[in-house]
C-alpha cells in the first residue's frame, strides 16, 4: 500500500463531511448527510436565524377557530392550542421525551445516547403542562392509552424522517413546529410556509383528512362529534391541532355531497353524494325569463282551477280554440320557401337557375297547379 493512500482517504472524508455538513445547508432535510458524515451533527449550527413576534393569545372567532396568526395566511386556522393538545393526549405520550419511541434515522442512539437534541419542554410556558400527567408527554414507550381516542395513529420517528417531513430545526416534526410558531417564532427560510401548507392539506377547508371524517359521518349517519366514527382520523387531526366542529361539518358536508371524500370509495357514499349539473352562466334577460315562467305557471294553475270548477257544476269543458286555415298567399309563400333555399356564395349560373325556378313555381301557384 503506498504511504500516501491513508492521507488521500482522510482528505476524501474531510471533503465529504464539509460538503454535507448541516452548517452549509441550514434547516434543510439531510438524511444522506447524516448517514455519510463521520462526525456528530452540531444542532446549534443547523438552526436558521429566527425572529419572534407576539405569541398567540388563544382568542377565537365565533366558529371556535383560533384567530389569525401574525405573519401567517388567513386560511391557517387551527382550533386547538398547544395546551389543549397536551391535556387531551397525543403521539402516544412520547413526544417531549428525547428518547421516547423508536429511534429514527437522523439521530441514531449510537451517536445520540441522550436522544434527539432540541426536544424539551423548557422553552414553553410552564402553565401549559400544569395539571397534565407527565405520562402524556414524557413517556419512554408509546402507548395508545396516552392518546385521547385510545388508538394508534401516525408513523414513528423513522417514518417521518424517511418521508422527508422532518426538518432539522424541528426534529420532532409538525407539532413541535406548531408549538414554537404559536409562541411567536418565525423562520425566513420557507419552513413556516411548508408546514402551513401541510396543515392546509390535512385540516384546511379542503383538507383530505378533514373531508374524510366528514364523509364518514355522513355515510354512517352519525353526528359530527360522535367518537365512534373513525377514531384514528380524529386522533390524527388532533395531532394537527384540529377537532371537527359543527360549523365546519355543515360547510364541508356540502362539498362531500358534490365532490366525494378522500380515501372513501364512491360506492360507500351512495345516497350521500348527488349529481350536479354544470353551472349555467347568467346572461342578460335571465331575470325576464324567470319572471315569465312564474307567470305561465300561475296562468296554468288558474286554468286547472277553472276546469275543475266546470266539472263540479256538470258543465262541459270549454271548446278548444282552433286556428283559422292558412290563406292562399301564406300557402304560396310556404311553397316558395320550401323549394328555394338561398345558399351563400352562389355562382351566376346557380342564381339564374334559382330565379327561373322561382318564376316557374309562381306561375304554377297562380294557375292553381301546385
Amino acid at each position: 500500500m503506498p504511504p500516501c493512500l491513508p492521507f488521500i482517504y482522510r482528505l476524501g472524508l474531510l471533503r465529504r463531511a464539509t460538503a454535507f455538513s448541516p452548517a452549509t445547508r441550514p434547516c434543510a432535510p439531510s438524511i444522506i448527510a447524516d448517514q455519510m458524515a463521520p462526525r456528530k451533527l452540531d444542532a446549534s449550527a443547523s438552526r436558521p436565524a429566527a425572529r419572534f413576534v407576539t405569541a398567540h393569545s388563544g382568542a377565537r372567532d365565533k366558529d371556535g377557530r383560533l384567530k389569525p396568526f401574525h405573519d401567517a395566511p388567513a386560511a391557517f386556522r387551527p382550533n386547538l392550542t398547544p395546551q389543549q393538545m397536551l391535556e387531551k393526549g397525543m403521539h402516544g405520550g412520547i413526544y417531549f421525551n428525547p428518547l421516547g419511541g423508536k429511534p429514527g434515522i437522523l439521530y441514531p442512539r449510537s451517536r445520540y445516547p441522550k436522544g434527539i437534541p432540541g426536544v424539551s419542554i423548557d422553552e414553553f410556558p410552564p402553565e401549559w403542562f400544569k395539571g397534565v400527567p407527565p405520562g402524556l408527554y414524557k413517556s419512554r414507550k408509546y402507548s395508545v392509552q396516552n392518546n385521547f381516542y385510545k388508538v394508534k395513529s401516525g408513523l414513528d420517528q423513522a417514518g417521518w424522517e424517511s418521508n422527508g417531513w422532518i426538518n432539522e430545526c424541528d426534529p420532532r416534526g409538525w407539532t413541535q413546529w406548531y408549538f414554537r410558531f404559536y409562541m411567536g417564532r418565525r423562520l425566513d427560510n420557507g419552513e413556516d410556509e411548508r408546514q402551513i401548507g401541510r396543515w392546509l392539506g390535512v385540516a384546511g377547508d379542503k383538507g383530505r383528512w378533514k373531508q374524510n371524517l366528514i364523509g364518514k359521518c355522513l355515510r354512517d349517519r352519525k353526528a359530527f362529534d360522535d367518537p365512534s366514527v373513525s377514531p384514528v382520523v380524529r386522533q390524527t387531526l388532533l395531532h394537527w391541532a384540529y377537532e371537527l366542529t359543527e360549523a365546519d361539518f355543515e360547510k364541508g358536508a356540502r362539498r362531500v355531497k358534490t365532490h366525494g371524500a378522500y380515501a372513501i370509495p364512491a360506492d360507500q357514499l351512495h345516497g350521500v353524494t348527488v349529481k350536479t349539473q354544470g353551472k349555467r352562466k347568467f346572461t342578460q334577460g335571465d331575470d325576464v325569463q324567470e319572471a315569465s315562467t312564474k307567470v305561465d305557471y300561475t296562468e296554468q294553475k288558474k286554468d286547472r282551477a277553472a276546469r275543475a270548477s266546470r266539472r263540479g257544476e256538470g258543465l262541459p269543458p270549454p271548446a278548444k280554440a282552433t286556428k283559422p286555415p292558412p290563406s292562399r298567399a301564406a300557402k304560396r309563400k310556404r311553397v316558395l320557401d320550401s323549394h328555394v333555399e338561398e345558399t351563400p356564395h352562389k355562382s351566376d349560373y346557380e342564381k339564374q337557375r334559382d330565379e327561373r325556378k322561382r318564376q316557374n313555381l309562381k306561375q304554377l301557384a297562380e294557375l292553381g297547379l301546385t
